[in-house]
């Protein structure tokens, strides 16, 4: 008899966590590239960023991955009908916030914040 075993996606995934499916072909696009040159990618152009966020709000499943506007910024987590929100991360900017979607929701991990330092 064999034994399936779900992959453990580590720290700042949910248990039972599954790869989600993401539908935004520019996103697709720069998903195997480090999470550093993601992040400068959407800043360069958020249209792709924006588009996750509307992916998200057009989910009509659960448990899913999901990132939302909320008064002050933007937050990333996992959501399902039996626990509500879990690993749920916050950020001030849409780009951030649509990196750190991206990973989480290919399973690739979790994106934290960066500070952007100007020199006088």
């Amino acid at each position: 008899m064999r034994l399936w075993k779900r992959k453990l996606f580590g720290e700042g995934f949910p248990r039972g966590f599954r790869v989600q499916r993401v539908g935004v072909s520019a996103a697709l696009a720069v998903c195997e590239l480090a999470p550093e040159q993601i992040a400068a990618g959407f800043r360069r152009d958020p249209f792709p960023a924006k588009q996750l966020l509307e992916e998200s709000y057009d989910k009509r499943y659960s448990p899913s991955t999901f990132i939302s506007e909320e008064n002050s910024g933007y937050s990333v987590g996992w959501y399902s009908t039996r626990s509500g929100y879990e690993c749920v991360r916050r950020f001030s900017n849409l780009e951030d916030a649509a990196t750190d979607y991206l990973l989480f929701s290919l399973g690739k991990g979790r994106w934290t914040e960066t500070e952007i330092t100007t020199s006088n």
